[in-house]
């Protein structure tokens, strides 16, 4: 049995343009003393956290330099997937807006304005509180403002929804909505992604959302209910990642027992075969409950993980990423 372990030249699964693969063939050719293949490649990344409930997909994306609210619903309804369309997140519910922040807690920092949501008024609203709606067309039933919002803008009607941080008191904070102009700007805004979001839908994009979010650790909310995904990516004439066994696959903290490969409600392993940096090879992605993750030992002083598997030739490979646990 043979042992290929690829080391990870930086966080450059979708952001493809920054990866150094080295072509490794690993039938013939890279062995070293130990007996172990070298193989520079990605490996992981966390991807758009997917509501199992609903089968909405949900990111929260930061420009540089900020963005005001016109251009954040333009830039949000200008992203689909198949039959998904994207929009600025209309939160019509408790257990929605809760998912949101707490699956992205940068949406809501500590200083400055939180992301733009879909909620607005239109310019003949009587009053402040008046005439809410959201962009998607659904009632504006549920609102979670803060203390004194929303209210009259000092520059301008403040005439558009964001999420807030405020004090709940001694050293609580908690995350809630303000209102502020259209013009005014915010360090970004989270996109909501309507339909029945299928794995396939996720793959599409996922390169899009990711080339957003920078380097740097990935990170990881152990409350979530959402999906990991790790790539490995095939390696023009060396390593073929569509020899990868998924029911072989695990992601954890390399000590047994890792998270094995998620399934889907048919009980068929969540793995697929796109080419994500479209060099005309099939790369390999596979989605893991965060749920199985933590169950396996996830913990806040998490700091990487750990991909391991065979292929369907008898050959073991791991892989590792940097990750930050929340």
């Amino acid at each position: 049995m043979r042992h290929l372990r690829w080391s990870v030249a930086g966080l450059c699964i979708v952001a493809l343009a920054a990866c150094d693969s080295t072509p490794v063939d690993p039938g013939t050719a890279g062995l070293n003393e130990t007996g172990l293949m070298a193989v520079t490649a990605p490996v992981l990344g966390a991807v758009p956290v997917l509501d199992g409930v609903t089968g909405h997909l949900y990111d929260a994306v930061a420009p540089v330099g900020g963005i005001n609210w016109t251009d954040a619903r333009e830039a949000a309804e200008a992203l689909s997937s198949g039959s998904c369309q994207g929009y600025l997140a209309s939160i019509t519910s408790a257990e929605e807006n809760e998912f949101i922040w707490s699956n992205f807690p940068a949406v809501a920092p500590f200083i400055g304005n939180g992301y733009w949501i879909g909620g607005y008024q239109p310019e003949d609203a009587s009053s402040a509180d008046a005439d809410w709606t959201w962009v998607s067309g659904e009632p504006f039933v549920y609102a979670d403002w803060a203390e004194g919002a929303p209210a009259e803008g000092g520059l301008g009607d403040a005439d558009a929804a964001h999420f807030v941080r405020v004090n709940t008191g001694g050293f609580g904070t908690e995350a809630r909505w303000d209102d502020l102009n259209q013009t005014g700007t915010t360090l970004g805004y989270v996109v909501e992604f309507d339909g029945v979001c299928t794995e396939e839908a996720v793959l599409d994009i996922l390169i899009l959302l990711r080339l957003t979010q920078g380097e740097g650790p990935r990170n990881i909310n152990m409350k979530s209910q959402g999906k990991i995904a790790a790539a490995v990516l095939s390696v023009a004439d060396g390593f073929d990642a569509t020899t990868i066994d998924p029911a072989t696959v695990t992601l954890g903290d390399g000590s047994d027992p890792d998270a094995p490969v998620a399934g889907n409600k048919h009980g068929k392993l969540m793995v697929s075969w796109p080419d994500l940096d479209g060099d005309g090879l099939q790369d390999a992605l596979f989605h893991f409950n965060t749920h199985d993750l933590v169950m396996a030992g996830l913990m806040a002083e998490t700091t990487e993980l750990v991909l391991r598997g065979m292929t369907t030739r008898e050959v073991e490979f791991s892989g590792s990423d940097a990750v930050a646990v929340k």
